[in-house]
């Protein structure tokens, strides 16, 4: 009997084991729609063949999530087709193990994504001779190189991504489909492209480029968009963009370039609508540089090292809309140096050091497309009256953080339409009532950290204005009191209400001798408010002031 009871035993535990694990496999895989699933910690695909009513002969989608498991590909499991296959996704798989096949028996595979998988290569091999794939993301690897022979198996690629690998070599051939390349964060000290006509976006940031010359794009035509930033460009050879006529934007920033010459776009001139120059060691800008970008729209020369500015630097820009020159070292800006640029609707000039700005700067013709003028952290200790009269349609004007301690109402009386003005951070020691008389359009009004002790009468001025800071003056408390009941009753708001100014930290305003609110700069002079006041904000000693809760 003992004998004979041990088979009933062992046969439901057999049966449990079995059925058990049969369920755990075909919970591994779940449906994500027509034709597609997910399946999570597999170690081949052949696990798949134990996955009850998995469909592998109408199969076209397959992402695979593991968290633990290592995944190897490559050996086809015999009783497994899966050659309707069209887009496998494994970048959820943190370690992959390409055996030598690959993906070969894949024969109708379109899309794979391989990015994140830890490769250490990539090769000939891993494809079928005639492979159909049109989308490759390969990024967030380690791989060193990629062959031509590579390549010449995935001649239908349209997509490529190797961004975030270690290449160090690259050989592309003819490569009669592809339209974009994606090659950036790599160590790739030169490169080498075949002819690929349909190539539009190639983007090469950050990697190890230090010079390009005239064969560099010579077989890549149809570019529209070329990222270089990031590199160590040092030089830029004769002719080196001329190839590419129908060229968009060019990114060139972060390099280390101490100039651009106006020939390394050839005499043919290219379609370019951006140019990103920003962040290099340009000292000087050449006469006529720019003059074969008839079509160049943006402008980004800022964070380099130019001093002076003329009308030369920029001629043939007829189209040009953005113009970024702030944080150089500017000093001089020549007459006429924008009066060409009719399309210019944004210049930023700030963080310069720029002590003056002369009447014909912008010339005597209307730059009617302007709207936005930074002149933010320079040392302008002056503007000529007349600076702005060619910038009747201005709506954005930053002159804060200068050494300005007057104001003449012609330089804003032409600004029919200024919306935003920034005089916060100067030296100011009065706005007259003219002044405030010809901002009827402002809606913003920083005028913050001045030597403002009072206003003029503000009623029937400033009609439009929402939002304002005046912290950080030396304010008559008389004055403040009549400014913030005007203030109060025009429901205008504070731009910078959690400074320490409204929490009692600092303070708001400095009480006199006298209960009236002196408005004359004279008289006001001899109560020492201004010097009283900023003594007392340097050192945090105690001030008879009344804070903006009293």
């Amino acid at each position: 009997m003992s004998l004979s009871a041990k088979p009933a035993r062992i046969g439901p535990v057999f049966w449990l084991l079995c059925c058990g694990l049969s369920l755990g496999l075909s919970q591994l895989c779940e449906t994500q729609g027509w034709r597609s699933f997910e399946c999570r910690e597999l170690s081949s695909l052949k696990d798949l063949k134990n996955v009850r009513d998995f469909p592998t002969d109408n199969l076209h989608r397959l992402s695979i999530r593991n968290e633990r498991t290592e995944l190897s590909m490559g050996m086809a499991a015999s009783t497994l087709s899966l050659s309707g296959l069209l887009d496998l996704d494994l970048s959820h798989v943190p370690q992959l193990q390409l055996e030598r096949r690959g993906f070969s028996w894949l024969p109708q595979l379109e899309q794979l994504n391989i990015s994140g998988c830890r490769l250490e290569q990539l090769l000939a091999t891993h494809f079928a001779a005639n492979s159909s794939l049109q989308l490759l993301d390969a990024s967030h690897n380690e791989l060193p190189a990629l062959t031509k022979d590579l390549f010449d198996k995935l001649r239908k690629l349209i997509y490529a991504n190797f961004s975030d690998n270690a290449l160090q070599q690259l050989e592309l051939p003819h490569m009669p489909l592809l339209q974009q390349l994606q090659l950036s964060h790599n160590q790739l000290t030169n490169i080498s492209l075949g002819l690929c006509p349909q190539l539009q976006q190639l983007s090469l940031n950050d990697n190890q480029l230090s010079q390009l010359n005239a064969t560099s794009f010579r077989g890549v035509a149809g570019l529209l968009e070329l990222q270089l930033a990031e590199n160590a460009l040092k030089t830029i050879g004769r002719d080196t963009f001329q190839p590419l006529a129908k060229l968009r934007a060019l990114n060139l920033s972060h390099n280390e370039l101490d100039a651009l010459r106006p020939q390394v776009f050839g005499s043919a001139g290219v379609a370019l609508q951006q140019l990103d120059l920003s962040g290099n060691n340009i000292r000087l800008l050449f006469d006529n540089q720019f003059r074969q970008l008839d079509r160049l729209q943006l402008l980004d020369i800022s964070h380099n090292s130019i001093a002076s500015l003329s009308a030369g630097h920029f001629a043939g820009l007829r189209s040009l809309r953005k113009l970024h020159l702030q944080s150089n070292d500017i000093i001089e800006i020549k007459p006429d140096t924008f009066a060409a640029l009719e399309d210019l609707d944004t210049l930023d000039l700030s963080h310069n050091n720029i002590e003056y700005l002369h009447e014909q700067v912008f010339g005597s013709r209307t730059l009617s497309r302007m709207r936005k003028l930074n002149l933010n952290a320079n040392s302008l200790k002056r503007l000529h009256a007349l600076a702005f009269s060619s910038l009747p349609f201005v709506e954005y004007l930053s002159l804060g953080n200068n050494e300005l301690s007057s104001l003449d109402v012609r330089m804003f009386a032409p600004m029919r339409r200024l919306q935003k003005l920034h005089l916060g951070n100067n030296e100011l020691t009065q706005i007259s009532s003219v002044v405030l008389d010809s901002l009827s359009s402002v809606s913003d009004l920083l005028i913050d950290n001045n030597k403002l002790t009072f206003l003029p009468d503000l009623n029937g001025t400033l009609t439009n204005l929402k939002r304002v800071a005046i912290e950080g003056n030396p304010w008559q408390c008389a004055c403040f009191t009549q400014l913030e009941r005007w203030l109060l009753s025009n429901h205008v708001t504070y731009l910078r209400e959690g400074t320490g100014f409204y929490d009692g930290e600092k303070p708001l305003c400095v009480v006199t001798a006298f209960e009236y609110c002196v408005q004359t700069l004279q008289e006001d002079r001899h109560q020492d408010v201004v010097d009283e006041f900023e003594e007392r904000l340097k050192d945090g000693r105690a001030l008879d002031v009344r804070s903006d809760e009293d």
